[in-house]
């Protein structure tokens, strides 16, 4: 596949990768701040590696105040982990993984000191109008599906509530601050489905899409407004990759990206 091809070209370079691993320690950094990673290139080699990797879709920039931040778009890497590897076969590798982190001196890691509120940033092309999209974002024939089994609802209009449900329980509840379909949704983000995310306070989810050419939707999601690093931040960006990979297989081949079982233990 052609981007597969990218995203391997993309990776090949050390550069890149160290880029990549920068923002893993630390996500949403300026192109100045990135560039002291590299200090034997010059701004402008910077920018190209830079570029590489948006179109590869590793690495999304977005705009915030006066600044352009840059954030490590792992879904691109998660579907490759998953075109290989079955449910049993990821088990074994995150047990392995959790193992060789946990005998290995850390030298990666979310950094805590920064004094900026955590935020988290999503992105992916899929074969299909906005329109389409919209659909599949906002209508439960489409989400149980791909969202990790659940029901939603709401009238998506400004001020109505929603609720994301699984087999009856509350999974995800919150109010729409704005819904400009086919184009952009933003959510408040009370998260329920376990003990731990249940306890935090309520984030934000924005949802933006955009059609880039004909039938092909740009659709990144920017989840923020977190406390701190909460486990709501720590869960939503292992689990993010996983619904927009099933959102994109789901809506492009007819079929979700794992059953609904192996999604469920994702």
């Amino acid at each position: 596949m052609e981007q597969d091809d990218a995203l391997f070209r993309a990776l090949a370079d050390p550069s890149r990768r160290l880029l990549l691993d920068r923002l893993f320690e630390r996500d949403g950094q300026t192109l100045g701040e990135l560039e002291t990673a590299l200090p034997q290139m010059t701004r402008i080699a910077v920018m190209k590696h830079l570029r590489v990797l948006e179109r590869a879709e590793l690495v999304v920039s977005h705009r915030s105040g006066r600044r352009r931040l840059h954030y490590l778009n792992p879904v691109p890497i998660r579907r490759i982990h998953d075109r290989w590897l079955d449910k049993f076969r990821m088990r074994a590798a995150d047990v392995l993984l959790a193992l060789q982190t946990f005998m290995e001196e850390p030298t990666m890691g979310t950094d805590t000191t920064t004094t900026e509120r955590p935020r988290f940033v999503s992105q992916i092309f899929i074969r299909a109008t906005p329109e389409q999209v919209w659909r599949a974002i906002t209508e439960s024939e489409f989400t149980q599906r791909y969202y990790y089994g659940s029901t939603v609802e709401s009238d998506w209009t400004p001020g109505s509530t929603f609720r994301y449900s699984i087999s009856g329980n509350d999974a995800i509840v919150g109010t729409v601050v704005e819904a400009e379909a086919p184009r952009r949704l933003v959510q408040t983000f009370d998260a329920r489905w376990d003990d731990d995310v249940a306890a935090d306070e309520p984030s934000r989810l924005t949802w933006e899409l955009e059609e880039t050419a004909p039938g092909i939707t740009k659709v990144t999601t920017i989840h923020d407004e977190f406390p701190s690093q909460t486990a709501t931040y720590h869960q939503v960006s292992g689990g993010m990759p996983f619904i927009l990979s099933g959102l994109k297989s789901l809506i492009e081949t007819g079929e979700p990206l794992a059953p609904r079982e192996a999604a469920a233990t994702a």
